[in-house]
């Protein structure tokens, strides 16, 4: 893809994420406009000295997209990872899966109305798949009992606003759009993994960056970590009131677990049921291997709030016991045909501490507006720091609001 075709990528990118009133702002500041920002040495004319240095505090979505905007736009950036992988709450887990099986341990669900995620995969060439299996009978079980749903019905009920039959995924997981990202020509040697940042410092003319024993000069910072985590970067001078008061607690953040079964055969097909279903608990049943090949199959529990609190007390047996004794009420032979088992909970996480912001009302109120608010040469951005919370669309739109903040001061 030429240059020129990137940029209007990006460009039509933001617009249709951030709605025409803030176009027309943007127009009007010329934001938007390639002769504003230094696309390069050799269109701008100037010296290395020229081009403006952007580090980026997180390999997650927010940061990678921000990054490749910026990179597209002449921009030097340097991102780091404190994870030795990229991807934030974006994680596919491969093992220990047979059948070259996967699983979602963060996001997974993709909305028809987000336009953003649906824009970037079609940008990297991504297939995307129905999310929902699209065949077998689903199951709800409910003050012990367990009743049967079929796919038809199931598929035209909704999870949050959406049908369910309308949710997308990525083929081959949503660390697909990540890769996608961190591979590509304009990040493929930015990204420093293993560089927890350890202190941001800025004055009139610069801000220094310590990592993993090293120190980055820059122009910009944009910090795209979790609030529940900005306690572990040393900011000079000090951060605002009310992002310390956010940053400490004051901004809830949901905890999610999710156990992952793998079954030596996929036992639940001898009753039609495709592996799906919800219970009391409150519990989501998802099947991740319902359209991938191999004879066995892989069921996960999806944990939320307080049902995920009392999980994360248990150590990864008595996890796997928990969830198996459940379902032998559900799909009868899940203990007699367990092979494996795994977790991840996402509030034990260390550089996260928390599945998604999930702020009360009172906190909300209160704090929502200086979230996404810069602070001198420091930018802020993320899931946190959107109206989509908890989606793989609020990062990108984060990411790309963010990275247009830092063009427009320049």
């Amino acid at each position: 893809m030429s240059d020129f075709s990137r940029r209007e990528f990006i460009k039509k990118s933001i617009i249709l994420s951030l709605g025409a009133s803030y176009i027309i702002s943007c127009e009007d500041n010329d934001m938007l406009n390639n002769s504003d920002t230094p696309d390069s040495n050799e269109e701008s004319g100037g010296t290395d000295d020229d081009i403006k240095k952007v580090i980026i505090v997180g390999a997650g979505i927010s940061g990678l997209v921000a990054g490749y905007d910026l990179t597209v736009a002449g921009y030097d950036v340097t991102i780091l990872e404190a994870r030795d992988r990229i991807g934030g709450r974006v994680l596919t887990i491969r093992s220990p899966f047979s059948n070259e099986h996967y699983v979602e341990g963060g996001a997974a669900r993709i909305k028809p109305s987000h336009d953003l995620t649906i824009a970037y995969a079609n940008h990297f060439n991504l297939t995307l798949d129905p999310f929902y299996a699209t065949n077998g009978d689903y199951v709800d079980f409910s003050n012990g009992s367990r009743t049967i749903i079929d796919n038809t019905t199931y598929l035209n009920t909704s999870y949050g606003s959406t049908l369910r039959k309308n949710y997308l995924k990525i083929r081959g997981g949503s660390d697909q759009l990540t890769n996608a990202f961190a591979n590509s020509s304009e990040l493929s040697n930015k990204i420093y993994l293993n560089s927890a940042v350890t202190s941001i410092a800025q004055n009139s003319d610069n801000v220094i960056v310590n990592a993993g024993g090293n120190q980055f000069q820059a122009d910009k910072v944009l910090c795209t970590v979790p609030l529940t985590v900005l306690d572990k970067i040393n900011f000079t001078p000090a951060l605002s009131s009310k992002k310390q008061t956010a940053m400490n607690g004051g901004f809830r953040y949901a905890p999610a677990t999710r156990i992952y079964i793998q079954f030596k055969n996929r036992f639940w097909e001898n009753e039609s049921l495709n592996g799906w279903g919800n219970t009391d608990l409150p519990e989501e049943i998802w099947q991740p291997s319902w359209d991938m090949s191999g004879n066995t199959g892989v069921l996960m529990s999806y944990l939320r709030w307080s049902a995920a609190e009392n999980m994360d007390t248990l150590n990864d047996n008595e996890r796997n016991n928990a969830v198996l004794n459940r379902w032998e009420n559900i799909f009868e032979g899940s203990i007699n045909n367990f092979d494996s088992g795994i977790s991840k909970s996402w509030a034990l996480d260390e550089w996260s501490k928390g599945a998604w912001a999930s702020p009360t009302t009172t906190q909300n109120e209160n704090l929502n507006d200086s979230i996404a608010q810069s602070e001198g040469r420091i930018h802020f951005a993320g899931e946190h720091a959107s109206n989509d919370r908890g989606w793989m669309q609020g990062a990108l739109f984060s990411g790309l609001r963010a990275a247009a903040e830092i063009k427009n001061n320049n």
